[in-house]
């Protein structure tokens, strides 16, 4: 039987400083293991938008000791949607969430929830070591075999197990599936920008973002534009602007999503946009819409990607997790939750005093534990993205609200770490 008591910790390479790698890095310290973070990035200036947190989320962010509070978020109350010549739409009451699931729906702003995950994956007085991060480092290869990663300035630094969390343009992955992989264009692009709520006070055709209530999330959908064409000739739902408070309701989010008509294999992932493109793109939205259109500043046009299922997210004591391994689109709003399960699951499977001989034997647990359910709906985010009769569908049915959001996924390891216990006593 494997004595799982024992007081040895694991030393953890996590590559990637992002949301997921700090959630696996909180994860980690908190079953006492020594974790060291790397990350390329110097995280200098301050750049992102907002993002949903919805209560399955919001419950593994508890679970791991952060503050909601520090994420200076706003409760998503309800999701209206509009059409784009201002008649009326319908409005999703999203109050009973709360009750159904335990935690609230909510938006937040990236940088926000990043700070907060920072501060309790670096924490000296929080559970178990305080995690060790290098920032502006450049990670370029991985021995799966002797599970060392190899830096830039040609140091090598060992590993018990390493984490692959460095995001959709993964370094790591290449490595764990022993092959590159292209990650195809979806062909689906979205413009994002933030404005200041103060911004909008002098507009009253505005009060209904962030004054009418019930307050959360807008939705102003419409169809091609009439310049557009589409293989089944349809008129759908091509574009649609989504609209949401954040940072305690100082800030407004906004996406507009959209086909793209570019070759996104051309252009750039992220790239700047004048606001004139903009209001063109949507130039035959209502007046009251394009109000806001014309606040904008700092526009960016940012590809939409899913990462395709792959053959294995694991090899030998290396695994990917978060984007790197399923990144998906933002319509369900569980690209980060997906991510966060993975990093909580990952950690419940190794409890302090796992051996290093048993660390492939638990990411074989974690990949069959994880791997179905987060391309399920990294693939639902893109269905119910492209395909017209699927548009809402996560909304509108309790059964598939009930699959993702109601999912324990802290609980659900733990039995899986009891059953390989349990088998290897017997």
């Amino acid at each position: 039987m494997q004595q799982i008591d024992e007081a040895r910790p694991l030393k953890v390479i996590i590559v990637g400083a992002g949301l997921c790698g700090l959630s696996a890095a909180i994860a980690l310290r908190r079953q006492g293991h020594l974790v060291h973070i790397l990350e390329s990035s110097s995280f200098k200036s301050e750049l992102g938008a907002g993002l949903a947190v919805p209560p399955n989320t919001v419950r593994s962010l508890r679970g791991l000791g952060c503050n909601i509070d520090n994420l200076k978020s706003v409760d998503n109350l309800c999701f209206t949607a509009m059409a784009h010549d201002g008649s009326p739409g319908m409005m999703n009451n999203m109050t009973d969430y709360h009750k159904a699931y335990g935690d609230p729906w909510v938006m937040a702003h990236r940088v926000d929830l990043h700070n907060e995950l920072m501060r309790v994956a670096l924490d000296p007085e929080g559970t178990g070591p305080p995690a060790q991060l290098r920032l502006g480092v450049q990670v370029v290869s991985c021995d799966v075999e002797a599970c060392t990663i190899s830096l830039v300035d040609r140091s090598i630094c060992s590993a018990d197990l390493i984490v692959g969390a460095d995001g959709i343009r993964s370094t790591i992955r290449s490595y764990v599936l022993g092959k590159e992989i292209d990650i195809p264009p979806t062909g689906i692009a979205g413009y994002r920008w933030l404005t200041p709520a103060e911004a909008l006070e002098p507009y009253p055709e505005l009060d209904w973002i962030i004054k009418s209530p019930p307050l959360g999330a807008r939705l102003i959908t419409a169809p091609v534009r009439r310049n557009d064409k589409t293989d089944d000739g349809e008129k759908t739902d091509k574009r649609t602007i989504i609209i949401y408070a954040c940072r305690n309701g100082t800030m407004i989010n906004v996406l507009g999503v959209h086909d793209d008509p570019r070759n996104q294999n051309e252009v750039g992932w992220n790239v700047p946009v004048t606001q004139e493109i903009l209001l063109e793109f949507f130039e035959d939205y209502h007046p009251r819409f394009k109000r806001l259109l014309q606040l904008a500043d700092s526009i960016h046009l940012w590809q939409m990607r899913v990462v395709p299922r792959l053959d294995t997210w694991i090899n030998k004591r290396v695994c990917l997790l978060g984007d790197s391994a399923h990144a998906s689109l933002p319509t369900l709003g569980q690209g980060f939750g997906m991510g966060l399960e993975d990093a909580v699951a990952l950690a419940a499977l190794l409890p302090m005093g796992t051996k290093v001989s048993d660390v492939e034997n638990r990411l074989i647990a974690y990949e069959s534990l994880r791997k179905e359910r987060a391309e399920y709906v990294a693939t639902e985010s893109l269905e119910q993205q492209n395909i017209p009769g699927k548009r809402g569908l996560y909304l509108r049915s309790p059964m598939m609200r009930d699959k993702i959001m109601g999912y324990d996924i802290k609980a659900e390891a733990e039995k899986v770490l009891m059953e390989l216990i349990t088998s290897t006593a017997q």
